[in-house]
């Protein structure tokens, strides 16, 4: 474990969330981005999408974003090149990174977009592993930080999941530590 002012290769990371416009998780209509890279500040990146994609009433209820919001927005093939790099050569870190890259994965394909594989750490399994569910009565990414006193301002707001997934690694990494057997791969 490094020392009090020492840093490690799981210190600078990308947090990320993203909504979906319906059911079928191929599809984006908002994503959250928080970059973390040693000193700086931390980078904060919220893009409207329009998805080219239908709505479904139940995501519209979930995340309150509908198609007139997203109109005028640009597509993912627009956003990319200005977020690739958040994505490219460093850890992602998601809860339920099982939801959230495969859509933008799928929503890269719509658009003929290939993207290198992904080394990532979801702060969901990472907690099941550590947090009883009963100590909050879920691993819910609004429960776990309600538990543990993280700020999450909008649950279902892109930008403020990725800042509180962002917050909940922090913790997880300080009280737990994170090693190379909680990084897994996505390709």
């Amino acid at each position: 474990m490094p020392g009090l002012f020492e840093r490690d290769e799981f210190d600078d990371f990308t947090a990320v969330d993203v909504e979906t416009p319906n059911r079928y998780s191929r599809s984006i209509c908002s994503i959250g981005i928080v970059r973390i890279q040693g000193d700086a500040p931390p980078v904060r990146l919220h893009y409207l999408v329009n998805p080219c994609d239908d709505f479904d009433a139940a995501n519209i209820a979930i995340h309150g974003i509908r198609p007139a919001d997203v109109e005028r927005e640009p597509g993912l093939n627009e956003i990319w090149p200005l977020i690739e790099p958040y994505f490219t050569g460093c850890l992602l870190v998601a809860h339920n990174a099982l939801f959230d890259l495969p859509v933008i994965r799928k929503a890269l394909l719509r658009e003929d977009i290939t993207a290198e594989n992904w080394r990532y750490l979801c702060t969901l399994e990472k907690s099941r592993r550590h947090i009883p569910k009963t100590a909050f009565g879920s691993h819910k990414l609004n429960d776990l930080c309600a538990g543990l006193d993280i700020p999450l301002e909008h649950h279902h707001n892109a930008l403020d999941d990725a800042l509180a997934c962002a917050n909940l690694y922090e913790h997880l990494k300080t009280r737990y530590g994170v090693s190379e057997r909680d990084i897994k791969l996505y390709r």
